[in-house]
């Protein structure tokens, strides 16, 4: 199953799309834009799926996915039933991440926000204070009109988003072919050595050297840098492809498993199951349910 583009009316007179939205259901293709899209769920109950990742959300889900990022909110079936009686509502902002100019977006004061921007690629999910500041702001800029206002608050909820510690990922790294980009070097070569790579044996050994370390001190660097092995790394971003590889349904779970650099089935099937609390069959139904 592909994701199909979806285009993002932007009125003639703002830059950016700050709306409510109160349907029966929620608009219910796999989709994407090249928009970043913030979330919050007032009204409505069903299974977010953002990437790889698949969630049940509920009233309060608060949610900025990243620019191309495809998803989904699927109501559950009782909303398409005739005369249900139900409704979804929701608050939506959708921008273009240089609706303010390419040139403002690269000014030093804008560099938590371009650190936003990159870790939404994968989805984050908001929580604690910081939901209950952003939704503050929103409700503000939604009451607004004033153009100069709304790209203050705007920039007001981006600002607290991107200082937040509130903040969980949504879709794995290997989905969405993003990283982290940390400033060290080192980091981001083994990043881009292990995206490359991930479809055949890789030794450990092989990461410390490009990594320039001996295999405990590059241990050790990983797991301080990143709270994970550089083992458990390899698997998400292998699980990562391999999802991506279900959605598509076009070859068999062997097929995926070798492509993803697994090379024995049954450790496919555990890593998978362990990562996404279900089998890779049950994985590929449960998007398959899903209309393109």
């Amino acid at each position: 199953m592909q994701a199909v583009l979806r285009k993002v009316n932007i009125s003639d007179n703002y830059s950016f799309v700050a709306r409510k939205d109160t349907l029966p259901f929620l608009y219910d293709k796999w989709h994407f834009h090249p928009e970043l899209e913030l979330t919050h769920i007032q009204q409505s109950k069903g299974t977010r799926f953002v990437g790889d990742n698949i969630e049940e959300f509920e009233e309060g889900d608060l949610v900025l996915l990243g620019a191309y990022l495809p998803h989904v909110w699927k109501n559950d079936a009782i909303y398409f039933a005739d005369y249900s009686g139900l409704k979804a509502e929701a608050q939506v902002i959708q921008f273009l991440p240089d609706c303010f100019g390419k040139d403002f977006l690269n000014l030093k004061e804008m560099e938590n926000i371009r650190w936003l921007f990159e870790k939404a690629k994968r989805g984050l999910r908001i929580s604690g204070d910081t939901k209950i500041e952003v939704l503050r702001l929103l409700n503000k800029l939604l009451a607004n009109e004033n153009g100069v206002y709304r790209i203050s608050v705007l920039l007001q909820i981006l600002e607290t988003l991107a200082t937040s510690t509130e903040l969980s990922f949504l879709s794995s790294e290997g989905f969405v072919e993003s990283y982290h980009r940390f400033d060290a070097d080192t980091i981001n070569r083994i990043y881009e050595f292990t995206l490359s790579h991930f479809n055949r044996k890789i030794l450990i050994e092989e990461a410390a050297t490009i990594a320039n370390m001996s295999v405990p001190n590059f241990c050790r660097y990983f797991k301080n840098r990143t709270q994970k092995t550089y083992v458990q790394f390899l698997t998400e971003v292998r699980i990562g492809y391999a999802c991506r590889m279900l959605i598509e349904n076009r070859k068999s779970i062997q097929q995926i498993a070798f492509e993803c650099g697994f090379h024995n089935l049954s450790n496919f099937n555990r890593s998978f199951r362990l990562l996404k609390k279900q089998k890779p069959t049950e994985y590929r139904q449960v998007f398959g349910g899903l209309k393109s």
